[in-house]
């Protein structure tokens, strides 16, 4: 049996997190500290009979050095994990995931994507993937596109991915050029190690023509398929559905109250229609906290997200055969 990663497993690769091996190197949990809290980046890794114990030791060890952890994406398959130390639970959001070998533009359904991606045909932008190794002028090339992109902002981490030459040089780089075979845009292409693709890291330059991701978007879709990956993960829409079912906790209806107003409800209502374009399953993902005032929670995340990532060494070829590992 393979272990494979998750959905975001291959953020270990920007070294700014920290890891904890568990259960004789059996599993692998990642995660960061700031004040008294340790913050874990998903489920675990690794041998999945073996989860609920490394939980267990972890949160032992957390204890003995004063920390508190806080468990940050988990899924629903495993929250009975949690629950057996006494964990609650908020959704954050939903993971979209694209089913491949169903996946076509045909139709209805696919018409307006389907027009966009022939006029940009029309126009003379094409399509490929490279896979590394790169060479310093196609990093270079890559770097410009990400600060035009990135302007006055600063990259964030964690959970959220940076653009760093060490980093992208890691996985196939899917590209879209114009007809002047300028790069336009461009999508890292990890994978969970078994037959899942994930959009990583997203950059395009400014001023480009309307439906410019839809259809770099559209060109992975089919590549992926051709190369047989069944699924494609876009990654979390936060707050997706959040709170606004009358099962929701009263955390998650406050959340839902804030958040639905003003320019922050448009950014997330617009990331969550622009993924809704190709996802055709949802998977919800979890906040597990115990003994915290959950706003200090989430304010202790927002800072992790938002530091500058800096990066650690990390044995990276352990890592690789871990997650390529076969039990």
């Amino acid at each position: 049996m393979t272990y494979g990663g998750n959905h975001i497993s291959h953020l270990i690769f920007l070294k700014d997190k920290q890891l904890y091996w568990a259960q004789e190197n059996k599993v692998l949990i990642v995660y960061k500290t700031i004040f008294n809290r340790a913050i874990v980046l998903s489920d675990p890794i690794g041998e999945p009979t073996l989860f609920q114990a490394a939980i267990n030791e972890f949160f032992e060890n957390c204890n003995d050095k004063g920390l508190k952890p806080l468990f940050y994406q988990i899924s629903l398959a495993n929250m009975h994990l949690y629950q057996e130390i006494g964990y609650r639970f908020m959704k954050l959001g939903e993971e979209g995931k694209v089913t491949l070998p169903t996946y076509s533009l045909e139709g209805k359904q696919g018409a307006k994507l389907r027009t966009k991606f022939n006029k940009f045909s029309r126009l003379g932008y094409t399509f490929r993937v490279v896979t590394p190794p790169y060479s310093d002028a196609f990093i270079d090339e890559l770097s410009v596109v990400s600060n035009t992109w990135l302007g006055n902002q600063k990259e964030k981490g964690f959970s959220v991915v940076s653009f760093s030459k060490e980093y992208v040089e890691r996985f196939p780089v899917a590209l879209l050029y114009d007809s002047n075979g300028q790069t336009v845009a461009f999508v890292t292409l990890p994978t969970d190690y078994r037959k899942t693709i994930i959009i990583d890291l997203m950059r395009k330059i400014p001023n480009t023509p309307h439906g410019t991701m839809d259809v770099l978007f559209i060109h992975i879709m089919k590549w992926a398929k051709n190369h047989e990956y069944q699924s494609c993960s876009l990654g979390m829409a936060p707050l997706a559905n959040v709170g606004n079912s009358t099962t929701s906790l009263f955390s998650e209806k406050m959340i839902h109250k804030v958040v639905s107003y003003g320019k922050f409800s448009y950014n997330i209502k617009g990331l969550k229609e622009f993924k809704s374009k190709f996802a055709s399953v949802w998977e919800p993902k979890y906040l597990a906290y115990k003994g915290a005032f959950l706003p200090v929670a989430l304010f202790h995340i927002y800072l992790v997200i938002h530091k500058t990532p800096v990066p650690q060494p990390i044995l990276v070829q352990k890592i690789k055969l871990f997650l390529k590992k076969a039990g």
